[in-house]
């Protein structure tokens, strides 16, 4: 059985290799011209990649304390396939932001999943600093995910617009208060 000093190696480091790997397109994401035209994406990119990069440093910081190391990048599995389908995905579509935005929203939820395993698994071994460092983290990427689905509607309808389809733009509020709802009502199930 593993002590707890390589299991929360383990589960730190397998959060930088996912944190590193979903950084890489934020930052390219921040300087695409589709991406810099649109005001409302812009500020969400450079929120999540701010708030990426910040994890990166903090995780790597706390990985150095427990005295843990950065598994090779080909150490975590889930990590290795996000960025490979993010590539894949990145290098085969022509630029729709809002569709950027959706990756990135599935990206920050894998990685709150993550969290939330760094965070029990922290507690259950008694490692305050670390569960609070996750804990952090994903109440992070709850903003950010939340602001993702704040901007969505303007993005889709804007992109909508730009192909030529009739819209009727004012649908943008409705469905940015029908989002909040849905995860408020969910919420509320639980």
């Amino acid at each position: 059985m593993a002590g707890p000093a390589p299991t929360i190696n383990t589960y730190i480091s397998d959060m930088l290799a996912l944190e590193r790997h979903m950084l890489a397109p934020f930052e390219k994401q921040q300087h695409d011209a589709d991406v810099q035209a649109q005001a409302g994406a812009k500020r969400l990119v450079d929120k999540i990649a701010s708030t990426s990069k910040s994890h990166v440093d903090a995780l790597t910081a706390r990985l150095d304390a427990v005295g843990g190391h950065a598994g090779s990048p080909l150490k975590s599995g889930f990590a290795s396939a996000i960025g490979a389908v993010a590539s894949v995905v990145d290098g085969v579509r022509k630029t729709e932001v809002s569709k950027d935005v959706r990756d990135d929203y599935t990206a920050m939820c894998l990685a709150s999943a993550g969290y939330t395993m760094l965070h029990t698994t922290a507690l259950a071994l008694g490692d305050r600093e670390t569960a609070n460092l996750a804990e952090k983290h994903l109440s992070d990427y709850a903003a950010c995910v939340m602001a993702a689905s704040a901007v969505l509607p303007s993005l889709v309808l804007a992109e909508l617009s730009d192909e030529g389809v009739m819209i009727d733009p004012s649908v943008a509020a409705k469905a940015q208060k029908d989002t909040e709802e849905a995860w408020s009502a969910g919420a509320s199930r639980n």
